[in-house]
Formats: C-alpha cells, sequence, structure tokens
C-alpha cells in the first residue's frame, strides 16, 4: 500500500492517455479519494470499478491503478 498524503490534495487525475478524469480530493489513513470532474470517463470508471453518479461522489483511488505521480499530477494505468 502506497502512503499518499495531503501534498497529494488538488492534484490533476489523468488517464493514461493524459485525459483528466478529476482531482485528487481527500487523503485519509494514507489512501487517495478522487473527485471526478468530467462527464467523458465511462470507459474509465468502468475499468476503475467505480459505480454510481460518479459527478457527484469522491471514489476511493486504489493503488493498483496509479502509474505516476508528478509536482501536479496522478497518471493513471487505464
Amino acid at each position: 500500500m502506497a502512503d499518499y498524503s495531503d501534498d497529494h490534495i488538488g492534484k490533476r487525475v489523468v488517464t493514461q492517455g493524459g485525459v483528466e478524469i478529476g482531482t485528487v480530493d481527500d487523503v485519509r489513513n494514507g489512501d487517495m479519494y478522487v473527485s471526478v470532474t468530467t462527464d467523458d470517463t465511462n470507459e474509465t470508471v468502468d475499468q476503475l470499478g467505480w459505480e454510481g453518479p460518479v459527478e457527484q461522489d469522491v471514489h476511493h483511488l486504489r493503488d493498483q491503478y496509479v502509474s505516476d505521480i508528478t509536482e501536479n499530477t496522478v497518471r493513471l494505468r487505464v
């Protein structure tokens, strides 16, 4: 398990192809939570296992889907 911190809050979350799907909204107990901010995420949302109305929810981002983290961005493996 990765140990994320409050330093990650506010970073853009992007797909492997560079499409922004949201931002890191919170870090709880070392886990990242993402607020989805785009409507074009159906395939990505399915691959991440997020269900329900994603535009209104904050979702847990499992470590297995994080490919890389830079100063401003969390890049996903999907």
